[in-house]
């Protein structure tokens, strides 16, 4: 199957638009790219090189395959990648930080699930 570089910088768009919410400006900078090129990809201008579109999966956690291709994975395993992606970047004392934060929501939720269970019982 040849690739589309309109449809391909559509699922760019797409995903800096409707999962990230950012101007074109933040997604250059987040996925280390200049404004022009994401609008150069974004119009379909150019085919996306393999840099750029290595530094847009791995910043959004987006498989390569969708972004050439359009196949989806499941939503689950893409926030997953994504989750990933953010915690293999991390320094120690990030790690550190992401881990608290993700037990104390773990608590939250428990606590609150074994509280509604209590109420349907009674």
């Amino acid at each position: 199957m040849p690739l589309d570089k309109l449809l391909i910088g559509t699922r760019v768009r797409e995903i800096r638009e409707e999962v990230f919410h950012e101007t074109r400006k933040n997604f250059a900078e987040r996925c280390e790219l200049t404004e022009t090129d994401v609008g150069q990809i974004e119009r379909g201008e150019i085919l996306i090189s393999l840099t750029a579109l290595d530094k847009i999966s791995f910043f959004t956690g987006t498989s390569v395959d969708y972004l050439l291709y359009g196949k989806k994975n499941d939503h689950q395993s893409a926030m997953r990648n994504s989750i990933n992606h953010y915690l293999d970047s991390c320094n120690d004392e990030e790690l550190k930080m992401y881990f608290k934060c993700i037990s104390s929501i773990k608590a939250y939720i428990y606590d609150n699930k074994k509280k509604n269970n209590n109420k349907k019982k009674n």
